[in-house]
């Protein structure tokens, strides 16, 4: 009994825009990207003047098949992730940082401390 009668075919990678959350308090930015299926190794991130660009790259999704096996149907292609964003002048650019974990890059821009907000103490 054959089950799909069609070909696998070799697809093209995708390019999506990773959902974003982004919070802020007085002292900094937090940028939270979802990209899921990555490492590492395969995120990207560029800061270019005012711009901060997010990049990355699943890597190719050639599993080892069984010897004897043909792949008849693939659904799971490529993806990459791209996504700029303007930074503000409040931002301080030598204290940009990231980290990623369980499929979310988190971006922690501090502002500077020139921006930072000052008590005014009232006098009599």
């Amino acid at each position: 009994m054959t089950f799909v009668k069609h070909r696998a075919r070799r697809f093209e990678p995708r390019v999506i825009q990773p959902l974003v959350n982004i919070q802020e308090t007085d002292k900094e930015v937090i940028l939270e990207a979802e990209m899921t299926g990555l490492t590492r190794e395969d995120i990207a991130l560029e800061l270019k003047g005012n711009e901060l660009t997010i990049r990355g790259k699943t890597r190719e999704q050639d599993e080892v098949v069984p010897k004897g096996y043909t792949v008849i149907h693939r659904e799971r292609c490529p993806l990459e992730y791209a996504r700029t964003f303007v930074i503000g002048e409040e931002i301080d650019m030598n204290k940009i940082d990231a980290q990623y974990e369980n499929g979310i890059l988190r971006v922690r821009l501090v502002k500077s401390s020139q921006d930072q907000p000052k008590r005014i103490e009232i006098k009599d």
